[in-house]
């Protein structure tokens, strides 16, 4: 079925249009109708499939009324008018008047003295006008010809002067096809554009409603539906005030922009974003976008699930380190600074001091919250399994190696945060390894070729002077400036005693959890002893007593002189002074060494114990044992 329809007023213009229809590639239909002779065949067709009409004067004016379809005009063009000139004026007739529907812009003036005729120009706005218009010129106008369409010729000839038709010529005719033809090839892509810009909206998640300047609702997503509560068909089209709630009414009322504003709609939380669209400073509509702040929260929850599951989240955030001194406020926001940056970050700090505690806080303080958080001890793997722990490996590259080989954590943290704990550990070999892959941000696998790009926030943790071991040759220089981009120094808590007893209570809370105890205290004034300790194992050293009290505590309620003295018995552990029998040598080291496994065999192996007496983690313990004269060599 054709889509486009000619409808041809005079018999004239049905031939002309079969004509046509043989020398040109447009496919269209022709059926006979003047006015409204003819509107059942009009209607079968439309109903058969036709998308566009295309007819003249009077009848073009009334299939617009009559039908919701696009209808194109056959212009009246310079040559109807003037085949229609040359043939009236042949006939004798010297006064002519043209009657149309139509605005004709035509120069009279200058025919008039080329041809010796005198031309009027009349055009009615409705088909009804016309009859009066010709009688007005026959009376008034003394007119002696009419040429226009097939009403106001038959009007002349009943009024007993000359009525001629004003023809289309073929021109005029093509030049309407031709325009249906644009039309019809634009409603298509313009469908399919709405039809692609429909299928997005209902794909998103969040809700979206666009407003016009009168407040009718032009856009009104699937996601809009479910959040509202409100059918798409009652609602688009039609005026907001009718059709949403008040809160988002009164929303929409203001002129200004608003993001990330959470709204209570029907009982849910709404995140509610809006955004109005002003074109050369006018207002054409206003965009909201609607998101339930479960489904973000659900999100994230994957999300974060996801990254758990791998063991690859950071748990802590700033609001977990807890202190009120001035030190530890400063620390804070210069450690939020550093958040928001790519640099790489240093932290010093003894042990116990919550490097890692701030490593991850600054990871949930960026813009990579959502991505992993890897964290490695450099210490505590050897360099060829710390090698193949960061790099990964291929596919039988050793002995046991996994099959289908291994990503190593710089790929796993990619997008993320990769935190190297005691980086001061690592050997001179490795480093070199480990400068490249800042500087150049790409890894090659162990045993592999290919080289793999990684997008990777670098963070440092020490609890060494790494200046003094560049010194002494244990560290390089140029990896040194390479992840100093920015510093970060933990103070020990000797330093900041403000903060012992807000440490010491929120501990104490903690482990009252974890152990399922109920412990009360009349006031924080029993823990002042505590200010008087050095807390050389910081952070560490304190949560240890703590988690002593909360064992050791009998009754409900915890007394100051409980507190000191669990306090006084840790000290004295402490003092407690034993013979130890060594070589002396001139490698301190190993003297070192030899006095810990002294030690170690006198706590009968209990290196947990030992650790804790001694306010060292288990990995610098493990070091320090595992050195010998012949590792030296």
């Amino acid at each position: 079925m054709n889509e486009i329809l000619l409808i041809a007023p005079y018999d004239g213009l049905k031939q002309l249009a079969g004509k046509i229809k043989k020398s040109i590639s447009i496919p269209f239909s022709v059926v006979a109708g003047n006015l409204d002779q003819g509107v059942d065949e009009v209607e079968k067709k439309i109903k058969e499939g036709t998308k566009i009409l295309v007819s003249r004067g009077g009848t073009a004016k009334y299939l617009r009324k009559k039908f919701d379809l696009q209808v194109i005009d056959i212009p009246v063009t310079s040559f109807d008018i003037l085949r229609a000139i040359s043939s009236i004026s042949s006939k004798g007739y010297k006064k002519i008047a043209f009657v149309t529907t139509s605005n004709i812009i035509f120069k009279r003036d200058y025919f008039n003295k080329i041809l010796d005729v005198t031309l009027d120009f009349e055009c009615c706005s409705k088909v009804s006008e016309i009859p009066g218009k010709v009688e007005y010129l026959i009376n008034n106008k003394g007119v002696d010809a009419i040429a226009g369409d097939v009403i106001a010729t038959r009007e002349a000839l009943r009024k007993g002067i000359h009525g001629e038709l004003l023809e289309s010529g073929e021109e005029s005719v093509v030049q309407a096809l031709v325009q249906a033809k644009e039309i019809l090839e634009l409603t298509l892509k313009e469908k399919a554009r709405a039809k692609k810009f429909e299928i997005i909206l209902n794909m998103v998640r969040e809700g979206i409603v666009t407003v016009d300047p009168k407040d009718n609702i032009t856009v009104y997503n699937s996601s809009a539906e479910k959040i509202l509560a409100y059918s798409k068909e009652k609602v688009l089209g039609n005026n907001i005030n009718k059709c949403l709630p008040k809160n988002i009414i009164n929303k929409l009322s203001e002129k200004n922009k608003e993001e990330n504003i959470v709204t209570d709609i029907g009982g849910k939380k709404i995140l509610f974003n809006k955004v109005p669209i002003c074109i050369e400073h006018k207002l054409c509509d206003t965009v909201m976008i609607l998101e339930e702040t479960s489904n973000i929260e659900k999100l994230e929850l994957k999300i974060r699930k996801n990254l758990s599951e791998k063991g690859f989240v950071a748990k802590h955030t700033f609001a977990d380190i807890i202190g009120s001194s001035n030190e530890i406020i400063r620390i804070k926001n210069q450690a939020a600074k550093f958040a928001k940056s790519e640099g790489t970050i240093l932290i010093h700090g003894e042990t116990g001091t919550g490097k890692e505690l701030f490593a991850q806080s600054i990871h949930n303080e960026s813009r990579r919250i959502n991505m992993p958080f890897v964290s490695v001890n450099c210490a505590a793997l050897s360099e060829t399994l710390l090698e193949s722990e960061l790099f990964g490996y291929e596919e039988g590259t050793f002995t046991g190696a996994l099959k289908g080989g291994k990503k190593g954590l710089f790929e796993l943290a990619h997008g993320g945060t990769l935190f190297l704990d005691e980086i001061g550990e690592i050997s001179l070999g490795f480093q070199s390894k480990l400068l490249r892959v800042l500087q150049e941000k790409e890894i090659r696998k162990i045993g592999g070729d290919k080289v793999i790009p990684i997008n990777v926030r670098i963070i440092c943790a020490t609890n060494r002077n790494l200046l003094e071991e560049i010194e002494k040759g244990n560290f390089r220089e140029d990896l040194y400036y390479r992840i100093t981009s920015l510093e970060l120094e933990l103070l020990p808590l000797r330093l900041r005693k403000k903060d012992i007893i807000p440490m010491a209570v929120s501990f104490l809370k903690e482990e009252c959890i974890r152990e399922n105890k109920k412990i009360y205290w009349k006031d924080d004034n029993i823990f002042k002893c505590l200010m008087h300790c050095k807390w050389q194992g910081n952070a560490r050293e304190l949560r240890n007593l703590m988690e002593a009290l909360v064992i050791c505590c009998e009754g409900s309620e915890l007394r100051e002189e409980f507190v000191l003295e669990m306090l006084n018995s840790k000290r004295k552990r402490k003092l407690v002074k034993r013979e130890i029998k060594i070589n002396l040598s001139n490698n301190l080291k190993e003297m070192e060494s030899e006095i810990l496994r002294t030690l170690l065999n006198n706590y009968n192996g209990d290196r947990d114990r030992l650790c804790k007496d001694l306010s060292i983690s288990k990995t610098t313990l493990w070091r320090k044992l595992s050195f010998s004269s012949k590792d030296k060599l």
